[in-house]
């Protein structure tokens, strides 16, 4: 028997602090515009890094993680290289809003983890077009992104997955996925295969964590698994 979730008490703080810990502010706005032009126009890592591996195999949305080896790992502007053994700066500083400064046919394999969500859905629908044109003929691309399904399928009480018990209620698992996180966009299955076929893909197909048609590009994290739709797509 599927158990409810246990009732959420707030006091008024509480109610405060939920309302507005996740709000986007016009500086925020205005620093991510800032430094977007600046990158574009300046930064010497817009480019398309050297590749010196035999097989080109891109990462987008890399963060300040530890990157693949022999990867190109891109993601967003960042004006500085992080002190850490366990962060480290992307080696190509893209916004994935704009056009990839990238020759045609390129790369052999692309994998990008909860970027997506990050987008709104006509930015998303150019990326997929502009990774498209970059990749190889017979190429994978390996899409993860938070399953609207699965958030649904807890609102509705017909799964229990413990990776659901931080939010007490259905609604706040919504809402986060929604409106945290500065998400501007949220996908299932259906959606996301219709986006790669307009985009020009085929053998579009909903796969399980880790497993796919080139374990190359299989790098999914055990961390994100339960609330994960795993979607990879080929180009002709």
């Amino acid at each position: 028997m599927n158990q409810s979730p246990s009732p959420l008490i707030l006091n008024n703080q509480d109610i405060i602090d939920y309302s507005i810990n996740n709000k986007i502010t016009w500086q925020e706005l205005l620093l991510l515009e800032l430094k977007s032009f600046i990158g574009r126009h300046f930064f010497r890592k817009r480019k398309l890094p050297t590749i010196k591996s035999e097989l080109k195999l891109l990462h987008i949305g890399c963060g300040f993680h530890p990157n693949f080896p022999d990867w190109v790992n891109a993601d967003f502007f960042c004006g500085f290289q992080l002190k850490s053994n366990n962060l480290s700066s992307p080696d190509w500083m893209i916004d994935l809003r704009y056009p990839l400064i990238c020759p045609d046919n390129f790369w052999d394999g692309v994998f990008t983890e909860h970027t997506l969500e990050h987008l709104y859905p006509d930015q998303v629908f150019n990326l997929l077009q502009e990774i498209h044109r970059t990749m190889r003929s017979q190429a994978w691309l390996r899409i993860t992104v938070p399953d609207l399904q699965k958030y649904v399928d807890y609102y509705e009480r017909r799964i229990v997955n413990p990776v659901f018990s931080r939010w007490p209620t259905g609604c706040e698992a919504i809402h986060s996925l929604t409106q945290n996180h500065r998400h501007l966009s949220v996908w299932d299955e259906q959606l996301l295969a219709r986006f790669l076929k307009n985009a020009g893909f085929i053998n579009i197909q909903k796969v399980a964590f880790q497993e796919g048609n080139d374990r190359r590009i299989c790098l999914d994290q055990a961390v994100r698994q339960d609330e994960t739709l795993y979607m990879e797509a080929q180009k002709p």
